[in-house]
């Protein structure tokens, strides 16, 4: 009987449970596909082959997998821009060892095998277990139950992932789940915010120093690489990352070294990448703003998280959730009339400005604890902006699977910090509209429709001016100022054409 690993048939009589398929990842996106039932399986871009990649990087024939007594093994077949197993590129009529896990790139496509139940075979068997979406995900729109359902596929892979979107989609919480999958699970799962730190605090904090590599530096520190060995990394906003610290980091990325600053000994680390940004990289490399040498070797799968206006079934259940949370177990009711506005809001600030606005109405809601559309204080116009949606195609109305909402109210613990947002458009109760100042009543710009807007747009320049001002051009403290994160002020002074102010 041929063997591909010690523990499981090739193709046994049960193929639903110990099947090998492969996880491809090409510019057509990614397949999970039964490895087919032949002693040899060629792999390229040419309609005649058993497994078709349509990607210009993969040649018309490739590569080809040979299922022999020993178990897998791969052949170049003389292909452009070769094969490469583990790194290493074969040359022409080579063949190679294919384990499970290992990474092969065809091409720019890369490819692993793996072993059990295809997710195809999963989704149409009436006993199959529904997609593996963890608790702490509020997930009951069918756009992204199906995003979850990648995480079967995706979580056990050995390659590094890139995760985009729009601020505020949950890019963190998915990145979490892919961790919780993974077989890195038992081991760390480090975060850096890598537009919250200059280049060389950046670098620093990446790859650790010895004692003595900068002033300040009394001691060695490990690194976030080492600290992560054999667990996952979470890079959020790569984007932002200083282009030197890019090469460095993908030389720990290739050779799977990092070096400390202050050092020249180079250390092994075993860590996986989860790369998350809002930014558009393929613009970024354009302008030379991020390598693409870079982006290909995170690049290994690419999930984009819609924004929250595009998965209008999650909106009322996490409203619920943050409600729950906030209200540190007091009752409280949410009127039709309210969750009636909360669907049809666009939600610019998406799942981060849900929360804000929900944890606001809660203290403006007072003892009563019975929220109403005044209390959510939404910008009428921005529910005109849904609409842009609709005019693209319709909602999604693929039925979803059976996750009960249920209704909105209850009760939860512990509480969460109530910070108003600056794209809700009211400044928080006590606090003028002008700033710093006598307490008065919220500020209400007159008017509707593309009035309202742009007194909307005016007003938060106005406000972003003044903080600035105030903190004496520090970005950081006057995203405290106004309540939102330092990288959506950043997007607001760029979108409202604000002059960066000068590092001192």
């Amino acid at each position: 009987m041929r063997k591909f690993d010690e523990t499981a048939d090739v193709h046994s009589k049960r193929p639903d449970v110990r099947e090998p398929w492969l996880v491809i990842s090409s510019a057509a996106g990614v397949r999970a596909i039964p490895l087919p039932r032949a002693n040899r399986v060629t792999i390229g871009r040419m309609h005649t082959c058993d497994i078709v990649i349509d990607d210009e990087s993969v040649s018309r024939q490739h590569a080809a997998v040979i299922v022999g007594p020993q178990g897998l093994t791969i052949e170049d077949l003389g292909s452009r821009n070769k094969t490469r197993v583990g790194g290493r590129a074969l040359g022409r009529g080579e063949t190679a060892a294919l384990p499970v896990g290992a990474v092969v790139e065809v091409g720019y496509a890369t490819m692993f095998v793996q072993v059990g139940r295809p997710p195809s075979a999963r989704a149409s068997s009436p006993s199959a277990d529904p997609p593996s979406i963890p608790s702490t995900a509020i997930v009951h729109d069918p756009t992204m139950q199906r995003l979850y359902a990648l995480l079967d596929v995706i979580a056990p892979s050995p390659l590094n992932v890139v995760i985009l979107g729009e601020t505020g989609t949950g890019k963190e919480v998915f990145a979490e789940a892919m961790h919780r999958g993974s077989t890195r699970a038992a081991r760390p799962f480090l975060k850096v915010n890598c537009a919250a730190l200059s280049g060389s605090l950046l670098e620093s904090e990446l790859f650790g120093h010895e004692k003595g590599a900068f002033t300040g530096a009394l001691g060695a520190k490990p690194g976030l690489f080492e600290a992560a060995d054999g667990g996952t990394v979470f890079l959020d906003e790569v984007g932002e990352l200083p282009i030197e610290t890019q090469a460095k980091l993908l030389r720990v990325i290739e050779y799977g070294e990092v070096i400390r600053l202050g050092s020249v000994q180079p250390r092994r680390v075993d860590v996986r990448y989860v790369a998350a940004t809002n930014r558009d990289l393929d613009h970024a490399i354009a302008a030379n703003r991020f390598r693409s040498d870079l982006f290909f070797r995170l690049n290994g799968f690419s999930v984009t998280l819609p924004p929250l206006r595009k998965r209008r079934k999650d909106i009322v259940p996490l409203a619920r959730h943050f409600l729950d949370r906030a209200a540190c177990g007091r009752p409280y009711t949410v009127t039709g009339e309210s969750q009636a506005a909360l669907e049809r809001y666009a939600w610019p600030g998406n799942v981060r400005e849900l929360k804000n606005v929900l944890e606001r109405a809660l203290v403006l809601a007072g003892a009563a604890g019975r929220i109403e559309p005044m209390h959510l204080q939404l910008p009428e116009a921005s529910s005109v902006d849904s609409g842009r949606d609709a005019a693209n195609g319709p909602a999604d109305t693929v039925p979803p699977m059976p996750y009960a909402a249920g209704p909105l109210h209850g009760t939860w613990t512990p509480g969460a910090a109530m910070t108003p947002p600056m794209a809700a458009m009211t400044p928080p109760m006590g606090v003028t509209a002008a700033g710093a100042g006598a307490p008065g009543p919220p500020f209400a710009p007159p008017g509707s429709g593309n009035d309202l807007k742009a007194q909307r747009e005016s007003w938060e320049k106005q406000q972003i001016l003044q903080a600035l001002e105030k903190t004496s051009g520090n970005q950081k403290e006057a995203a405290k100022v106004l309540g939102v994160s330092r990288r959506t002020l950043i997007n607001k002074i760029e979108a409202y054409g604000i002059a960066r102010p000068r590092k001192r």
